[in-house]
């Protein structure tokens, strides 16, 4: 039974929980994350941390990284195909489970307190701090910070099962025939014809590929896509083994309310996920950081609004302009693929778009500002190199 009193208690062990925790005990504050299930423990993602999560978080990352990732594949049905260089490493792809071991054992080692298998029930503030009731007992903390994903019991109980709308993907772990994953190398692939109105994905691993459909307007048959989508490509072909698993992409805070008193919602939880690629491991670092932030600048005030102030300066204006992207993109993915990613003046900024070294907002303004010289279709370069999909 808990018996101590924090000055913060995370809901959440996973990126967004992790790393906040590490950034709040370096400030000298008591901190306890609580999970309801046991570390490390599997999780269903794609996998993919762009450069600029890597630099959020501020180390390498050593064996937990899979393959590094300099080069994308973009490409409309696995015939007309761009290859973008990037150069240094633009990302990398990590499985879940290790990637956010290894940040918890971070957060433990500078001091950090960690509860497994604590499930969050209910939670009551009052003037001075959060009593908050678990599976295993009752803590009593100064601050509430919910980081436990996109179905966040914290935000449905506390906040409304309403806050946040939801899209479903799919995704399957493959194990390829011998030979296949040193054929595609480290390239990451992003097919605009692998679902309706969304995009389908290849992301090596060290000994198997992520492969996914995802769509910002949602979607039904998503098993059906995905196994038309993995049909094209010779690498996932006459696999040893594949795995299924399905999973929600929250894409939109429908009132943006980040904050209620003592209680703050960050990444997947606070709704936080961006739409064009799904993405959200950046997002759930980028409002650890914020939170932190925020807390040395305000203290553990409950009337604070630093946070919210801080998202709405430098997180929403690019999950605003992703949304925009994705409106443009799907709508009309052939025609956008023929006229916009295949057009050597944008698809750089598509490319840096996965590395982070471009931002949505920017982006999409090269993108309007371009509008005339992309109403010309464009023809996709010699392939040489890209065939070993």
């Amino acid at each position: 039974m808990p018996t101590d009193d924090s000055d913060v208690l995370i809901v959440g062990a996973g990126p967004a929980g992790a790393h906040l925790a590490y950034l709040l005990a370096q400030q000298g504050l008591q901190v306890t994350i609580i999970d309801k299930q046991a570390f490390p423990r599997a999780k269903v993602c794609g996998g993919g941390l762009s450069r600029k999560a890597m630099d959020l978080l501020g180390f390498e990352l050593g064996a937990t990284m899979h393959q590094p990732i300099s080069g994308a594949i973009l490409t409309y049905g696995n015939r007309d195909a761009v290859l973008k260089e990037m150069q240094p490493m633009a990302a990398c792809t990590v499985v879940r489970s290790e990637f956010d071991q290894m940040l918890l054992e971070r957060a433990c080692a500078e001091g950090a307190s960690f509860c497994a298998e604590t499930a969050f029930i209910d939670a009551t503030e009052s003037a001075d701090a959060v009593s908050v009731a678990t599976s295993r007992g009752t803590f009593r903390c100064r601050l509430l910070l919910a980081a436990d994903g996109a179905a966040s019991a914290v935000r449905n109980r506390l906040f409304g099962k309403d806050l946040v709308t939801y899209v479903p993907a799919l995704e399957a772990m493959v194990w390829p025939a011998e030979g296949a994953l040193e054929r595609f190398g480290r390239r990451a692939l992003f097919d605009f014809d692998g679902m309706p109105h969304g995009y389908g994905w290849i992301f090596p691993k060290r000994d198997h590929f992520n492969v996914g459909v995802y769509s910002p307007f949602g979607g039904t048959a998503l098993r059906q896509h995905l196994d038309r989508f993995t049909a094209a490509y010779a690498s996932l072909r006459r696999p040893q083994k594949v795995e299924y698993q399905g999973y929600i992409i929250p894409l939109s805070n429908r009132r943006r309310q980040f904050q209620r008193g003592r209680v703050w919602l960050l990444g997947d939880a606070a709704g936080l996920a961006e739409a064009l690629f799904g993405e959200g491991i950046y997002f759930a670092l980028k409002t650890a950081t914020l939170a932190a932030r925020a807390i040395a600048e305000d203290g553990l005030r409950a009337d604070s609004s630093q946070y919210s102030w801080l998202l709405r300066r430098e997180v929403l204006p690019e999950l605003r302009a992703a949304a925009w992207m994705a409106r443009l993109v799907y709508r009309f993915p052939k025609l956008t693929f023929s006229h916009l990613v295949l057009n050597q003046r944008i698809n750089q900024d598509f490319a840096g778009l996965i590395s982070g070294e471009t931002g949505y907002r920017h982006c999409l303004y090269k993108t309007a500002l371009g509008f005339p010289r992309w109403l010309m279709a464009s023809k996709a370069p010699d392939a040489a190199g890209i065939d070993s999909c």
